[in-house]
């Protein structure tokens, strides 16, 4: 009976830290993706802009990793999400590797459709 009960207690300590850890890691994926994009549209020259940039995509990559929950079933995972995040990092990549900062500017906006889409999905929690 104190061997059921102390792996009992063992498990659920171990799933609250586990939950824990998982809300602390995509806080944090989070706050650097809002950093770096801020980093990002203030940035004057195309290394300060594509280092923005990469910072963004390992947060939404290392974000993806967790399995974020709705409670509407037409809502897009959060999977899909953060593969469309990744996708317009691409895209603005792609410009300011071209030497295009001013074109990569207004491609961001799409990254801060996308941002604002999952804000408007998974904080409504």
């Amino acid at each position: 009976m104190i061997k059921k009960t102390l792996a009992t207690v063992i498990f659920s300590a171990l799933l609250s830290f586990s939950s824990m850890s998982f809300a602390e890691t995509i806080k944090n994926n989070m706050q650097a993706l809002g950093k770096n994009f801020k980093a990002f549209n203030k940035a004057n020259n195309q290394q300060d802009a594509q280092k923005a940039l990469d910072q963004m995509k390992l947060a939404a990559l290392d974000a993806k990793k967790v399995k974020l929950k709705t409670n509407d079933a037409k809502a897009p995972s959060s999977d899909a999400l953060f593969d469309q995040l990744v996708i317009e990092i691409d895209k603005t990549s792609a410009f300011v590797k071209a030497g295009q900062l001013d074109r990569a500017k207004v491609q961001s906006k799409n990254i801060a459709a996308v941002k604002d889409q999952g804000h408007a999905i998974y904080n409504q929690q």
